[in-house]
């Protein structure tokens, strides 16, 4: 049976046809690249799958350049992040962050190895103090003893140096994108129960018209002497279109990012709808008479309510500040393009 078996594969190696040089014998094996592109012809709403090709097509063709066999878990990390970017985002993952980040994590693990391992380090040292002194303090001591490193003594204790350095550059860039991240859903969440606040208030004054009173000297902001449920819904249309001024304002100051998470469509959703909301309250204490010299009539009223609206841009400027400073610090280094 044994002898039969050998017989079979031996006839179907046999069957192989081996390519033969010009100079008789079989032609060298030449390894195929891996396309490690996000399919092109699927439309995407974000473009962080781009460079993340571009950094794993890097990869490859550095380890495709080196003789001695691929780091250990090189592949491996390359293969998760590739496989990131094929998975189809649905609200979970888009909340969670997870397809991103578990890609450029991955990325960055193999992209330490490679370089940590690369034959040419000597010429790296360079770019690597730079990238690594972009996200760690000077007085770290992985960045002292990168520092350190010389490029006449090149071994693997300074390889680990070099790899514990990028490391920790990498952590810390990701760890800053999480932040964003963070910092996006919290206003999500509140962008959402600010809208929620405006349906219900709307919706409880439009069938009790009385419930808030929202008249003031006799006339109401949908122009009748009695309350009616469209004057709720005209005041926070006009409190909107005040903090629709203001949004423009966000888009002129803010800078353009190339980070995978973006903080200005919910920045300025939350200022319309906070407008929204304070262009309410601001009538509600004018209808106390504390300003019953300034609101004299309908179109006072109805400019107090737009003027109320962007007044929300004196406690959303502190949160745009705020903003820009945490997407500020996940802006991609020196080097880095995610």
């Amino acid at each position: 049976m044994s002898d039969n078996c050998d017989q079979y594969w031996a006839n179907v190696m046999a069957a192989i046809p081996i390519p033969i040089s010009d100079a008789g014998g079989p032609e060298p094996v030449v390894p195929m690249t891996r396309n490690w592109s996000d399919e092109i012809p699927r439309s995407r709403f974000s473009s962080w799958r781009v460079p993340v090709g571009e950094r794993l097509t890097w990869l490859q063709a550095e380890l495709d350049s080196r003789e001695d066999d691929d780091p250990p878990g090189v592949v491996a990390a390359m293969e998760i992040a590739h496989q990131s970017t094929r998975v189809r985002t649905n609200l979970a993952t888009w909340y969670s962050g997870s397809d991103i980040e578990r890609s450029w994590r991955a990325l960055h693990l193999a992209e330490t190895r490679v370089i940590a391992t690369s034959p040419d380090l000597v010429g790296r040292l360079p770019a690597i103090r730079e990238r690594v002194l972009e996200d760690l303090d000077p007085k770290d001591q992985r960045v002292r003893a990168l520092l350190a490193v010389r490029s006449t003594n090149i071994g693997d204790v300074e390889r680990a140096v070099i790899a514990e350095a990028l490391r920790g550059a990498y952590a810390t860039s990701d760890n800053s994108h999480s932040a964003v991240r963070s910092l996006r859903n919290r206003l999500v969440l509140f962008g959402i129960l600010m809208l929620l606040l405006n349906v219900v208030l709307g919706v409880l004054s439009s069938v009790f018209p009385t419930l808030l009173p929202l008249c003031v000297k006799g006339f109401c902001a949908t122009g009748g002497s009695t309350p009616t449920g469209g004057d709720i819904w005209l005041i926070q249309l006009l409190g909107a279109l005040g903090g629709a001024v203001a949004v423009v304002i966000l888009l002129l100051r803010t800078r353009p990012s190339v980070v995978a998470y973006t903080l200005t469509p919910y920045q300025a959703a939350i200022k319309i709808m906070l407008g929204a909301v304070l262009a309410v309250v601001g009538v509600l204490i004018t209808a106390t008479g504390l300003f019953q010299d300034v609101i004299a009539n309908r179109p006072a009223l109805l400019v107090a309510a737009l003027v109320l609206g962007y007044a929300q841009q004196v406690g959303t400027r502190f949160l745009d500040t705020y903003a820009d400073n945490v997407v500020g610090k996940a802006q991609p280094k020196a080097g880095e393009s995610n």
